[in-house]
């Protein structure tokens, strides 16, 4: 378990809301450097704020390659390394496939892959040369398994990130840095109302709301297990169950 974070300098993307916001908060808690970073200041701020140690607010459009570089520059400026990249920026697809168009999908891309192996990429030019350092994927139990219908273009996303993060695994043995691939289930967050398809995909998030785990619980259980030996993390009980389900019946 996780107990201290005691001065390790933590990238969180996508911390302005959801699992972001509460990983920053307890990884605060736990004495790390937390850097924030999302495109909204003010959102990034209000987090901030509620962090009881030192924090780096960093507004950044992940997408955008010159702003990932500044990002990781900004932290090296002031704290002059990165310990931990947790890449958490994502948004939702949901649509039946027929509907599914390109430009959406390309936009899906963009944040939950493109982005994700472009931050990866910067922050391995700092950790590698270091020889230490952790990168933690947040992707989905969608990463692994159809978890819900009318997402499978989210499903595919999630898929490529598990896929990616194997193949880095395995590139990157004997050099200190390691990867882990956190999938969570459904958590009660902004992410069903902010994604493309969301009124669609809110009205089927209220049904279940109450099978949801907390953006809390899910933090807890990614620290409890971070920098284990374990690839795939499963952060609470409701996700390894789903897991597990899904392989019965299959």
């Amino acid at each position: 378990m996780t107990d201290s974070l005691d001065q390790q300098v933590v990238i969180i993307t996508g911390a302005s809301s959801g699992i972001g916001a509460a990983l920053a908060r307890a990884c605060s808690q736990r004495g790390a450097l937390v850097a924030l970073a999302a495109r909204s200041r003010e959102r990034l701020s209000r987090v901030a704020s509620s962090c009881p140690g030192e924090t780096l607010v960093v507004p950044c459009d992940v997408t955008v390659a010159d702003e990932r570089r500044k990002l990781v520059g900004v932290v090296i400026e002031r704290w002059g390394r990165v310990d931990i990249l947790v890449n958490n920026a994502g948004i939702g697809y949901y649509a039946s496939f027929e509907e599914v168009d390109e430009a959406s999908l390309r936009a899906l891309l963009e944040v939950d892959f493109l982005a994700v192996f472009g931050m990866t990429q910067e922050a391995l030019r700092v950790m590698k040369p270091a020889r230490r350092g952790l990168i933690l994927q947040v992707a989905s139990t969608g990463g692994l398994i159809a978890h819900a219908p009318s997402v499978a273009a989210y499903l595919a996303v999630k898929h490529a990130v598990v896929g990616m993060s194997r193949g880095l695994r395995r590139d990157l043995e004997g050099t200190g840095v390691r990867v882990q691939v956190v999938c969570p289930h459904l958590t009660d967050t902004g992410f069903f109302e902010a994604g493309i398809g969301a009124e669609a995909m809110k009205e089927v998030a209220d049904r279940v709301r109450g099978h949801m785990d907390t953006a809390d619980q899910v933090a807890e259980g990614i620290l409890r297990q971070m920098g284990s030996e374990r690839f795939i993390v499963f952060p609470t009980d409701r996700a390894r169950s789903a897991y597990e389900h899904f392989l019965e019946v299959a």
